[in-house]
Parts: C-alpha cells; sequence; structure tokens
C-alpha cells in the first residue's frame, strides 16, 4: 500500500516534467526565446501532481518528488532547445552527439535569469505539496479534538 503512495507520485511528477520539459523546449524554438515563466510553471505542475497522485497522504517525501522532477522538467527543457538548435532541427536530437555537446555545455546553458527561475520552480514544487500536508495534518488534528 505505501508503494502505491510513493510510485504513482513519481509517475505523475514525471510525466509532469516531460510534459513541462516538451512545452518550454517548444516555445524555445517556436519564438526564439526562453520563458523563464514556464521554468517556475513546471515546478507547479510537478508540486500539483503530485498532490493530485499522493490523494491527500503527503509527506516530505512527496515534496522532495516534486523537486526533483521539477528539476527533470527544467533540464528536459534545456535540452530540446538546446539539441534543437544544435542539430538545426528535430533530427538527430536524441543522438549520442547532440548528449555529449548537452553533456559538455550544460552549465553554459544556465544564466543568472534561468537560475532564478529555477529557484523559483524549486520552492514552489516544495510549497506545494507542502501546504497540502500542513492541511491535511491541521485537519487530522481538528478532528482527533472533535473525537474527544
Amino acid at each position: 500500500m505505501q508503494e502505491n503512495k510513493i510510485g504513482l507520485p513519481i509517475l505523475y511528477a514525471l510525466l509532469g516534467a516531460l510534459i513541462g520539459g516538451i512545452v518550454w523546449g517548444l516555445i524555445a524554438v517556436l519564438f526564439d526565446y526562453e520563458l523563464g515563466l514556464v521554468a517556475w510553471a513546471i515546478g507547479g505542475l510537478t508540486g500539483y501532481a503530485v498532490v493530485f497522485a499522493a490523494k491527500g497522504s503527503i509527506t516530505t517525501l512527496h515534496q522532495i518528488i516534486a523537486v526533483v522532477t521539477s528539476l527533470i522538467g527544467i533540464i528536459l527543457g534545456k535540452y530540446f532547445s538546446f539539441a534543437y538548435y544544435f542539430n538545426e532541427g528535430f533530427e538527430g536530437m536524441f543522438d549520442s552527439f547532440t548528449f555529449a555537446y548537452f553533456r559538455a555545455y550544460f552549465t553554459d546553458l544556465f544564466g543568472g535569469m534561468d537560475i532564478i527561475f529555477i529557484l523559483l520552480a524549486i520552492i514552489t514544487a516544495w510549497q506545494i505539496p507542502g501546504k497540502q500536508m500542513n492541511l491535511t495534518e491541521s485537519n487530522t488534528t481538528e478532528q482527533q479534538i472533535d473525537d474527544k
């Protein structure tokens, strides 16, 4: 039973991270501009995905899942836009040559504004499940008081 309370939130959060990364990559490619707000939104998306999948049974581990998967989504978004420009199109996006160059230039791909929006994504991904956890704990305490 406990595995489902972690497994499903991981799956939902990874799905949210993948969708968010694809959207961020597409926006960067279509508009030739990386919109940092999308990175922040990835944090919100993974946070809400964890809350939805956990069905109100939130722990600190769920917050960690939301944070880690938001970072995965941000890295995916960066990778998709990098790979598109590096290969001058979608062909070759997933070859080892592109991966190698992405790893080599990884730190160069993140500027000051990227760091700000990554921090906002991390905070958001942490806080959304945390608020739900606090709400659940508060309701449990109120129920215990009412039962006495």
